[in-house]
Formats: C-alpha cells, sequence, structure tokens
C-alpha cells in the first residue's frame, strides 16, 4: 500500500463495500459517535468516553493496547495526574456500512504538551485513526480504534527557546518524538505500531479490518 493510498483513506475503492447510498443516516450516525468519543476524551467527560465503547472494544494507540474499559480508566487517571495533557483534530470521517458491521477512518493530529532536556515543548503527532464499529442491540459502538502514524513534530512552547537536539534512541520516524515525549512521562511506547515507514504494519491492519469487516452477518449483544 502506497502513502498516498493511505492518506486517502485505506476504505476507497474495495470490492468488499456495499452500496452505500441507502446507509447514509447510518453512517452519520456513526460519525456523530466517534466523534463524540474524542470529544468526550478531550473534555474529561468520561461518562459520555466510556458508553462509547463496545463491552469486547480493543484500544491500540502510542501510550495503550488494551480494553476500551481499561483506556477510558487509564485516560481518565492520565488527566488525574496531570500528565502530558493533550487534544485532538479530527478530519473529515469516512464511514462504510455492511449490515450490523462498519468501518471507519479519519485524518488525526494529537497535540502534546510536555518537556524535553527542561524544555517545555509541543509535539503534534499525525496520523490515521481507523475504527471498527458495531450494532450492539440497536445501538452503534466502537469495536476498535487504532492509530496509523505518519509523522510528528517537536517545537518549543516559547519562541526563540534553545532546545537540544534530542536523543530519540533511533525510533521510528512516524512517531519518534510523540515516543520520546510519552517515554520521558513513563509510557512505553512500542516500536511496531503501523505507520508510513512500516507499510508492511499498515497492509496486516487493513487486511483484519477488511476480514471482520466482510465477514457473516452477525451482531453483538451487550
Amino acid at each position: 500500500m502506497t502513502s498516498a493510498a493511505i492518506a486517502a483513506g485505506f476504505l476507497l475503492g474495495r470490492e468488499q463495500i456495499p452500496d452505500q447510498e441507502p446507509l447514509l443516516p447510518t453512517a452519520e450516525a456513526i460519525r456523530h459517535l466517534l466523534l463524540a468519543e474524542r470529544t468526550a476524551k478531550d473534555l474529561a467527560d468520561w461518562d459520555t468516553m466510556a458508553s462509547a465503547f463496545a463491552s469486547e472494544a480493543r484500544v491500540r494507540v502510542s501510550w495503550f493496547d488494551g480494553s476500551g474499559t481499561d483506556f477510558v480508566a487509564g485516560a481518565r487517571a492520565r488527566a488525574a495526574r496531570g500528565g502530558t495533557p493533550s487534544f485532538h483534530e479530527i478530519g473529515a470521517v469516512s464511514v462504510v456500512v455492511n449490515g450490523p458491521r462498519a468501518l471507519a477512518d479519519a485524518p488525526c493530529a494529537v497535540h502534546i504538551r510536555g518537556a524535553v532536556a527542561g524544555v517545555e515543548v509541543d509535539v503534534v503527532s499525525r496520523g490515521r485513526l481507523c475504527w471498527r464499529v458495531v450494532d450492539v442491540d440497536g445501538a452503534w459502538r466502537i469495536r476498535s480504534m487504532d492509530m496509523v502514524y505518519f509523522q510528528d513534530s517537536l517545537s518549543p512552547v516559547h519562541a526563540g527557546m534553545a532546545l537540544p537536539p534530542p536523543d530519540t534512541g533511533g525510533s521510528r520516524p512516524s512517531y519518534r518524538f510523540l515516543r520520546l515525549l510519552l517515554a520521558s512521562s513513563g509510557f512505553s511506547v512500542p516500536a511496531d505500531l503501523p505507520g508510513l515507514d512500516r507499510p508492511d504494519l499498515v497492509d496486516r491492519l487493513v487486511a483484519e479490518h477488511l476480514e471482520w469487516f466482510s465477514a457473516p452477518d452477525r451482531r453483538e449483544s451487550s
């Protein structure tokens, strides 16, 4: 898969996708769910955030790999400690629906503030969020959430402040500064997250999503 294809949305042009025209209202409801969850995280609305996930949800992002329930708990604990405050910019959300299952993806920029070598900095991590969404007893819920990492940047908060060259320890260019900042706060960031510099991992993620999306019609219950 090429970088351009990933940046454009990995769902485009897939033969497995049924006609979406009759499903536009459903797609809009799913967009609302996904944006509400990310907004709830940024605003510390933990109940709304938790309600967006299916009971068997899995989340894999830079600082977390586990269940949706534990993801919300981890975000809440992280906010309570006051460490690495962040917010999300989400672009247009692409949604395709197949019966009780849906796939969605959107460009995302995560803004995080922290300190490197005693200098207050901003890190911006850019990529694409990828979701699986399921109909659970008549309500759409997030079944999984992953991030495909494109690139990140590091800059001092105060213009003109000298920033020593950061030691990224040979980290991958798709999320080297994000990993550096999170590591300084005690988080262990995996080296095998899907990103533009590891198209094999992106291909695997896309194949898994499409296999799940194309599986026989099977509804989930809470």
